[in-house]
């Protein structure tokens, strides 16, 4: 028999020859990792337990290997594209998935089962598998569960739809409320003088694009924890987010550097030394509520892999109230009112207020089940390459839209007041409006990710198909109410005619209808998150964003009379690109290569673990 290096060391990396292991081979006998002989029939098995030593050769199947559990995969490798073979071969994984699952719920227990038992249900139902069950077997055993049976759930378009609305709606009214915290900054420094407000305006800016680092960082937990959650790996999910919280405190001491001595960089782009001077103040401030937002934004990806998702808008509901008060408090308040420097000052709290109520949200109403305690220091800082491999794409996809925005705010400066005030308005309403199919970019990400992980193809794929047109559908409300609403949104900014009849011209047709193009982009970047392919996103985005829209843009401003409309039609080329591109990647997707991936990252965390056994 031979093996490939790398699952020589996967065996048996200490030379230890009495070690008990579990081994995840890929679901294609495309890679094949037991060779018998030179000949064609080659045959792969799924789980195979070492009891006594490592293999040899022939000879020591019987011997040394128990496939008691498992069963032979196709016979050669032809065959293993057919459909019957494919069936057989995805209804084992599913069994494998669920064997482990169960076994890692009952290793604590000794005794025999109940026939009343939660124990004795549960194994029952794992052991009845071997038997034969009907789907209504399945559905039945789903029920006694704590949570959804992700590896035999055969989900359909309805069942999907509703759960991506009970999950999109709490992260729509989330990323809202999230998005109204510097709106309320800037109103309540506006009030102050021009300096303050063009100085607060600035540090807004300069934040936004900084902490999307750490949002883009976090978006690698969309793929790692809902695949280990998907696959009953509870435990995998707390070490996937305390290493992600480590790895992001690491990155954030260089940016902490930059708040603290941004002045001596900003300085190149501010003229006003007095606007400096006060930008530098407010970033100053805010290196103490960055810790705090890292935290949070990873807690949330901790909760909404099991599931969870209303626990921010909650927290969001409490902490917003809190925010204003502080904000008005500090900043106008007569006795105790600290003036501009009050305004970070509240920021700051509220990040860790925030950060406070997630933990007691875990603590005592829901989330606790996936939490084993803080991980050995060794486990926090090993396979920071996976992690990087899965957050730099991450990264990449939100920061190309979020600096493309601040580019086209930075170019409409060159065309006078009233364009300015056109774009500041409407950019403001699509960052909005993104909000939207960017939580469900979050609830796909996570429904996709938990069926992989769980080795489910039929849902994986019926959640993927579901998203998109639910992410469509939702983008397509966005541009109705964007071209029968546009002169009043233009009426809240406003007076001037002027600026709303642009902002108007802007939005009907153009602006409106890239929101469906736009939302489709979104939602395809967390299907491929949850697919593992952030790589390809990153490249796509950044390609889109940066080789074609930016330059387009550029040029339809300085040889055409289209101004802002020239800068639209640029951005908007670029959404359009994504959008096609991404979706082309996702329909034609080798669903296959996506669970071996999913799989070997899990089996190589569990390795890892048990060498620290």
């Amino acid at each position: 028999m031979v093996l490939s290096h790398v699952f020589n060391q996967l065996l048996n990396p200490n030379g230890a020859v009495n070690r008990r292991r579990r081994l995840f081979i890929p679901p294609s006998t495309n890679f094949p990792l037991f060779k018998y002989g030179a000949d064609d029939d080659q045959r792969s098995f799924l789980s195979l337990d070492e009891t006594t030593s490592l293999l040899t050769g022939r000879d020591d199947v019987s011997d040394a290997v128990s496939v008691a559990l498992s069963r032979s995969l196709p016979s050669t490798l032809s065959s293993a594209h057919t459909n019957d073979d494919q069936e057989s071969f995805h209804s084992w994984l599913v069994e494998e998935h669920q064997r482990r699952q169960y076994n890692d719920e009952n290793a604590d227990w000794t005794g025999t089962p109940g026939a009343g038992s939660p124990e004795g249900d549960r194994r029952s139902y794992a052991s009845g598998k071997s038997r034969g069950l009907t789907l209504s077997d399945v559905k039945s055993s789903v029920l006694l569960l704590d949570h959804e049976d992700f590896a035999n759930l055969r989900t359909t378009f309805a069942l999907e739809t509703r759960m991506l609305f009970r999950y999109s709606f709490p992260l729509i009214i989330t990323f809202i409320l999230e998005h109204l915290f510097s709106i309320v900054c800037l109103l309540v420094v506006g009030h102050l003088g021009k300096n303050e407000l063009a100085a607060v305006s600035l540090a807004s800016m300069t934040s936004t694009i900084t902490l999307a680092i750490f949002e883009g960082i976090a978006t690698s937990l969309d793929t790692l924890c809902p695949q280990a959650y998907g696959a009953g790996n509870h435990e995998l999910v707390s070490v996937h987010v305390q290493r992600c919280v480590v790895f992001s405190l690491c990155v954030y001491v260089p940016c902490a550097l930059f708040w603290w001595y941004s002045g001596s960089l900003l300085k190149y782009v501010i003229d006003s030394e007095k606007v400096l001077e006060l930008t530098t103040k407010f970033l100053r401030v805010l290196v103490a509520g960055g810790p705090a937002y890292i935290f949070f934004e990873n807690g949330k990806r901790f909760l909404q892999a099991q599931g969870i998702f209303e626990a921010g808008t909650g927290i969001l509901f409490i902490s917003a109230p809190i925010n204003i008060f502080l904000s008005w408090y500090l900043v106008w308040n007569e006795t105790y009112g600290l003036g501009y420097i009050g305004a970070p000052i509240a920021v700051v709290i509220n990040f860790w207020v925030m950060s406070l109520l997630l933990v007691l949200y875990v603590m005592f109403v829901d989330g606790s089940k996936c939490w084993f305690g803080l991980s050995k220091l060794k486990n926090l800082f090993q396979n920071w390459g996976q992690l990087s491999h899965l957050a730099i794409p991450g990264i990449i996809m939100l920061e190309s839209e979020y600096v493309a925005y601040e580019i086209m705010t930075l170019f409409a400066l060159y065309f006078g007041t009233v364009e300015l005030a056109a774009q500041s308005a409407v950019g403001s309403i699509a960052s909005l409006t993104y909000m939207v199919p960017f939580a469900v970019s979050i609830a796909v990400s996570t429904r996709v990710a938990n069926f992989v992980g769980a080795g489910n193809l039929h849902s994986a794929r019926k959640a993927t198909l579901t998203g998109m047109v639910f992410g469509v559908g939702l983008a397509s409300v966005n541009c109705i109410v964007l071209l029968l609403f546009s002169r009043q949104i233009g009426g809240l900014f406003t007076n001037d005619p002027e600026v709303i009849d642009l902002i108007v011209s802007l939005f009907t047709p153009l602006v409106a209808c890239l929101q469906l193009f736009d939302g489709l982009a979104c939602v395809s970047n967390g299907i491929l998150r949850a697919q593992g392919l952030q790589k390809l996103g990153g490249i796509v985005n950044f390609v889109a964003y940066y080789a074609v829209a930016m330059p387009l843009a550029f040029v339809l401003t300085r040889t055409t009379d289209l101004k802002l409309r020239g800068l639209w039609l640029g951005v908007g080329t670029g959404m359009i690109m994504i959008a096609v591109i991404e979706s082309l990647i996702i329909i034609n997707c080798d669903w296959d290569a996506v669970l071996v991936r999913a799989g070997l990252l899990m089996e190589f965390e569990n390795s890892a673990s048990e060498d620290e056994l």
